[in-house]
């Protein structure tokens, strides 16, 4: 079924939509930006027997890989904040694919800086 006309009710919805999700997405990745980086790592060493557990926080920084030794009483607080991170990371990759639909729905450019298939062909 065609729609001949355009609804400006249903259109002016789908805007309000699209600036909410653009809005979130700014709110998560500032909220983001506040975790650290990185994912936590276990090394362990026999040393005359007896095992010893080292935790370490690896991360990227350019092309170096950065290890930093977490002590044992802020790995928990650590974890969370690694979690949280992640979550955010989910959240905001979900409002992203929100966002290309409203894209196709109200017929936009993409703002993301991808191709549609259209235009690349």
């Amino acid at each position: 079924m065609k729609v001949a006309e355009k609804d400006n009710d249903v259109h002016g919805m789908l805007e309000d939509e699209y600036g909410r999700c653009r809005e979130v997405i700014e709110a998560l990745r500032a909220k983001a930006i506040n975790y650290p980086k990185g994912a936590l790592n276990i090394r362990r060493k026999q040393i005359k027997g007896k095992e010893y557990v080292y935790h370490y926080l690896v991360r990227r920084d350019g092309k170096n890989v950065v290890n930093r030794h977490i002590a044992e009483k802020d790995l928990l607080e650590l974890q969370k904040q690694i979690e949280e991170r992640e979550k955010c990371q989910k959240e905001i990759l979900a409002y992203k694919k929100r966002m290309v639909y409203l894209e196709k729905l109200l017929k936009k450019p993409n703002q993301e800086g991808h191709r549609e298939k259209s235009a690349a062909r």
